[in-house]
């Protein structure tokens, strides 16, 4: 399988895609309960990306279970060092917390992480992918425009804090 960097991956028995050169050997799968902590660690040093209330342990374990083809981590050396997170809702995929360490951005990994969960929502039967970005996030707002993503500007997204009473 070629998720976009001129490479060639192979699956293994856990449903991984291992990458070997001669340089770095990094390795796509999906995320574990184990994974937690060294997400949030790489959230928390990854600029533009928020966390947030719905990302404490117990919501991103949920998350994991409803999502388990979907949430994905990078591992270089057995060193994390990329997450995204998909969530399939039956319509539509939903992206969230795509980073990469600063250390080892620009190198084709956030593509990899990308093309990796498109083809995942796919199979579940996304037929249109969104994702949010912070409007004051150059680099990811760059980053999905050389992508070819399309900004929409047609819409606006209202959020409601769930532990508000009712009106």
């Amino acid at each position: 399988m070629n998720e976009g960097m001129g490479l060639l991956f192979t699956n293994n028995s856990q449903g991984n895609i291992n990458k070997k050169s001669s340089d770095h050997c990094y390795q796509v799968g999906r995320a574990q309960s184990g994974d937690m902590g060294a997400m949030l660690n790489l959230w928390s040093v990854t600029p533009g990306l928020g966390v947030g209330k719905g990302d404490e342990e117990k919501a991103l374990q949920v998350f994991l279970e409803r999502n388990p083809s979907t949430c994905l981590v990078l591992r270089i050396d057995k060193g994390l060092i990329g997450t995204v997170l998909g969530g399939f809702d039956g319509r539509r995929g939903y992206i969230y917390h795509l980073a990469v360490h600063p250390d080892y951005q620009g190198k084709g990994y956030g593509k990899v992480l990308l093309n990796r969960v498109i083809t995942e929502l796919k199979f579940l039967g996304a037929l249109k992918i969104h994702l949010f970005v912070f409007n004051d996030n150059q680099s990811a707002t760059e980053f999905y425009h050389h992508l070819d993503w399309e900004l929409r500007r047609d819409i606006q997204v209202f959020s409601w804090d769930a532990n508000r009473d009712n009106k």
